[in-house]
């Protein structure tokens, strides 16, 4: 059964007060489930769920337990924002773009899986790219039927978009954001994406020859980087210190926080949360 880790809620603005004017915002992926809510007249956070997954359990039967216990997933809200973090996602040229040999692509990169739903989402168009990601026909379900509107992303469109917005032409810079099992890595050279690749890891070992395999072949020398960080891993850490040893310089990826993230900080590094309060802005 999925079970709710963590939990905060404005203590000025508690669920009960909602109102259809508020946004709701639903990551989801293969480990874990984030629920985050917005005030439609301030446009602070003011509420953050997230829940891990039984790695053994239905889709079907996850998605119905966190229903359960949120707080926040009952309430009727303005605009639903959905995102995905499942790797199972390819990045595409404008120009070869084709919603046709899509399908026929996901199943050769990542194997057949014929209960899947594939969506799309094209980024900015000074950047020329599409993004196709599959998720589980089961969680496409539980969607439709629990949310009579909804747009919805993957994680991948914001961090290429921040990385590219980010970039210095005359830099190289490594961008790793970091959940429990797993890690993605954002790789600009010369303000181009180079490649965005997400990997799995269970030690520091498995996280430096990823990296610096990739780097290799794409002919940058860690030397040459900037790196980036953001995601579930602390600063002390022996993968932390080994990248410090590798990596001349490292930066970690915060935003200030507002709303419910001064609550979330006063527990966890600024770093942790990145993303999803990169996702608000």
């Amino acid at each position: 059964m999925a079970v709710k880790k963590l939990s905060f809620y404005s203590k000025t603005y508690p669920p009960v007060s909602y109102t259809g004017n508020d946004e709701l915002f639903l990551q989801i992926g293969s480990q874990q489930v984030a629920v985050l809510v917005r005030n439609g007249l301030s446009n602070l956070p003011e509420a953050l769920e997230q829940f891990q997954l039984d790695e053994n359990e239905e889709w079907q039967d996850a998605l119905k337990s966190i229903l359960h216990q949120s707080e926040l997933l009952r309430r009727n809200f303005s605009e639903r924002h959905i995102g995905f973090t499942f790797p199972e996602v390819l990045v595409i040229p404008e120009s070869k773009f084709s919603s046709s040999s899509t399908k026929d692509l996901c199943n050769l990169m990542f194997g057949e899986q014929p209960s899947a739903w594939i969506g799309y989402k094209k980024l900015p168009r000074t950047y020329q790219i599409m993004l196709a990601y599959r998720i589980h026909a089961g969680i496409y379900q539980w969607i439709t039927d629990r949310f009579p509107s909804y747009d919805t992303t993957h994680s991948y469109a914001a961090a290429i978009e921040q990385s590219l917005q980010d970039a210095n032409p005359q830099q190289i810079t490594v961008t790793l954001d970091f959940s429990e099992q797993f890690f993605s890595a954002v790789v600009v050279s010369g303000a181009q994406l180079q490649v965005i690749q997400t990997f799995t890891y269970a030690t520091s070992d498995d996280v430096l020859y990823e990296l610096l395999n990739g780097l290799r072949q794409l002919k940058i020398a860690p030397q040459q980087c900037l790196l980036n960080i953001s995601g579930t891993v602390s600063a002390g850490s022996e993968l932390v210190e080994r990248l410090t040893e590798i990596f001349p310089t490292i930066q970690w990826q915060r935003i200030s926080p507002s709303g419910i993230f001064e609550q979330v900080y006063e527990q966890f590094p600024a770093h942790y949360f990145y993303t999803l309060q990169r996702w608000l802005l």
